[in-house]
Formats: C-alpha cells, sequence, structure tokens
C-alpha cells in the first residue's frame, strides 16, 4: 500500500467563479484518482480550511480511498495558505506516514519528509513576466523553479510545457513527465435542438454568436481578438455577434476601452462568468469558438470545445497545436489579419460544423480521466521507489 498525500488547498467546491483553472483541474484529477480503483494506492487530500463544509458535501468525501482533510488553521487567503504549505504541511505528512506527496500546483514545501512530486502548468510567469503583478510573479519565479529542483518527478501539462520546464530550469529530461490534463464527460456534442433553443433563449443569445470563453487578462490575447472581429464585421457586417465569457483577470481594463474605441458595444457582449454546468452549452452553441492566447500551459477550452464538436480557432504558438491538433484551425496569435481571415473561411464553410461534431469529440478522447489517472498513478509508484 502506498500511501499518496495531496495538497488541495486551491480547490473550491462551490460552484463560482474560482471554480476554474488550477482548482478545476485539481478536483478533476482528484475525481479520476478516485475512479480509477487502485487498491494498492491511498489517499489523503488536504482541503482548504474555509471548504471543509463544501468538502463534506462532496461525492469525494464517500470515497473508500480518499481522505478530505480540512487545514487546521485559515488558509484562506494566499499569504495563510503559504505560510501553512511552508510549515504546517511538512509536519502533517510526517504525522500522517505519507509515502508520496503531490502538489498539483507549482509548489512544494521547502523542507519535505517524503519523496515528492509537482505539477507544473505553465511557465508564463518566465515567458511574460509582464502580464503579472510584480508579488506574484517574484513567488511563482522563485518557489517553482526551487520546486522544480526538489521534486523527485515532474509533471507538465503539455510537452511543450515539458520543453520549457527543462530549458529554464535545466532539470534533467528524464525526471518530467508529461501528463494532459483530462475533459470532464459533460463536455460532448449537445444534438438536441429544443435543448439549445431553450439556452439561448435564457440568455437572449441569438441563433448564431462568435465565443471566446476563458479569464479576461492580457495573455489571453483577447485584445487581438477584437481587432480581428472588428476588421471581419468592417467587411462583412451580417457577422455574428462575439460573446466574451469568463471572469475578469489582472489589467483587463484596456479591454473594456477598446471595444468602447473601435465601437463595438452592440456587438460584443461580456457574459461574465459561466458556472461549470452551462459550458458545455455555451460551446455547443457558438457558431466558432475563438482561443487565440499567447501562451497556454494546455489551453483546456480549446480541447473543451473541440469535444463538444465547436469549430475551433486557436494559436500555434505553445501547447496550442498539441491540443487542437488537426482539427483546430491554428494562426499567430499576432496577427489580427490572419485571425480575422480565419474566422471568415470558418464562417463560410457550410460543412464544418458537421465535421467538427465527428472529428472534435474523436481527437479528444485522448485527454480521458482514465489516462490522467493512470498516468499519474504510475508515476506516484516510481516517486515512492526513488532514494531521496
Amino acid at each position: 500500500m502506498i500511501h499518496v498525500a495531496i495538497n488541495a488547498q486551491l480547490v473550491t467546491f462551490g460552484q463560482t467563479y474560482r471554480n476554474a483553472g488550477v482548482s478545476r483541474y485539481t478536483y478533476t484529477l482528484l475525481e479520476a484518482l478516485d475512479r480509477l480503483a487502485d487498491d494498492e494506492l491511498r489517499y489523503t487530500v488536504f482541503v482548504g480550511s474555509a471548504e471543509a463544509a463544501a468538502a463534506a458535501a462532496s461525492p469525494l468525501s464517500h470515497s473508500p480511498r480518499l481522505r478530505l482533510e480540512p487545514a487546521r488553521w485559515p488558509t484562506d487567503k494566499p499569504v495563510k495558505r503559504i505560510v501553512w504549505e511552508q510549515t504546517r504541511l511538512p509536519a502533517r505528512l510526517r504525522e500522517a506516514h505519507a509515502d508520496v506527496f503531490h502538489a498539483p500546483v507549482n509548489v512544494l514545501p521547502e523542507w519535505m519528509p517524503c519523496p515528492a512530486v509537482v505539477t507544473i502548468h505553465d511557465l508564463a510567469f518566465v515567458r511574460y513576466p509582464e502580464y503579472f503583478r510584480p508579488a506574484r510573479r517574484l513567488y511563482q519565479r522563485t518557489f517553482t523553479e526551487r520546486s522544480a529542483r526538489a521534486a523527485t518527478l515532474i509533471g507538465a501539462d503539455s510537452e511543450s510545457t515539458r520543453q520549457d520546464i527543462i530549458s529554464t530550469f535545466g532539470i534533467a529530461p528524464e525526471r518530467v513527465r508529461t501528463i494532459y490534463p483530462t475533459i470532464s464527460p459533460e463536455f460532448q456534442p449537445i444534438r438536441d435542438p429544443a435543448m439549445l433553443a431553450a439556452f439561448r433563449a435564457k440568455h437572449k443569445l441569438p441563433e448564431q454568436y462568435l465565443l471566446y470563453l476563458g479569464t479576461l487578462e492580457p495573455r489571453k490575447n483577447v485584445l487581438t481578438l477584437v481587432e480581428a472581429y472588428a476588421r471581419l464585421r468592417s467587411e462583412i457586417t451580417e457577422t455574428p455577434p462575439l460573446i466574451l465569457a469568463g471572469a475578469k483577470g489582472w489589467y483587463y481594463d484596456a479591454l473594456f476601452e477598446r471595444v468602447r474605441a473601435l465601437g463595438l458595444e452592440r456587438d460584443v457582449t461580456f457574459a461574465g462568468y459561466v458556472s461549470r454546468e452551462e459550458q458545455a452549452l455555451w460551446y455547443a452553441g457558438a457558431a466558432l469558438f475563438l482561443y487565440p492566447s499567447l501562451y497556454e500551459g494546455f489551453g483546456l477550452p480549446v480541447a473543451e470545445a473541440l469535444a463538444c464538436g465547436t469549430p475551433t480557432i486557436t494559436s500555434n504558438v505553445s501547447s496550442l497545436p498539441e491540443v487542437g491538433g488537426p482539427v483546430a484551425m491554428q494562426v499567430a496569435p499576432t496577427d489580427a489579419d490572419a485571425l480575422a481571415y480565419a474566422m471568415r473561411v470558418a464562417l463560410s464553410d457550410p460543412g464544418l460544423r458537421a465535421r467538427m461534431l465527428v472529428e472534435g469529440p474523436a481527437w479528444t478522447r485522448q485527454f480521458s480521466m482514465e489516462r490522467l489517472a493512470r498516468q499519474y498513478a504510475l508515476v506516484y509508484r516510481e516517486a515512492a521507489q526513488r532514494p531521496r
């Protein structure tokens, strides 16, 4: 029996805007490990103190393999969480006799009483430091590099991220494994026209719309998307409206200002946070999904949109060619003219939607829960056997 401890402090069990990104990744990993039903592995999962009640109501609380343990002092604020992770967590690992510890979000404690696995999702704070507030950039750069050097094994969300880790931090290639995130089962084609019609009516959406879904922050390159959309509308006035869905990130004011400057207030809608329960409907109802990000460790929205059978245009940089493969159209992210042209080609292709309903789900089956869980189970076993 191998006892694996997992730090899930960033998991939000409720349905809020916080239940996205690394929170969703970690929760889905826990779901996948539970479904794997590997009796040689058992898990202690450390959750945030503020999430104790929600965690107790989660289906994971009834798992025979996973035990959820809330932190014993407040960890709801970043500074408090970091202090807990660096001081109290190592002692808890020793007390619990953990054989392996897994930090699913970039950072390990400075002192580790057992072999450690860390998942590094991306190195955006290295590649695009100007898009991060100074304190966050310093924390991520310092602690992620230290964690990468200290870890027994490292999981990377894509081969692109794996190569970034190896080259940036000088890590031996054999210590870094590419393990793709998973797509939740709810992301699949919705073939019931009545369901989609009811969804559009609920949100007052037109029959045709273009969709971006993700955090509104500079790295996502939404400014270029808005520029490309403006150029397309200047050529084809009947272009469907653009919906920008997702929570506000940092440095987003320039995006709102640019929409106003281009006179697009009536054509571009900011939909705000989208609940997880409705995300598949937003994807499935869109004529096109657009995700021209400058840099992604994986780019989960692209995989989710493709799994729903939605025609997708994304960038040809970082991990996005891995995620979109041969089924997503890819353009240089800073080329607004190329993006506008790709949108025009996609909207004028009458057979694209039918092809994507077949090719998109077929391509994204590789990003499965079972594969994610099996690969991490192998990593845990290997880490447990390695000398520290």
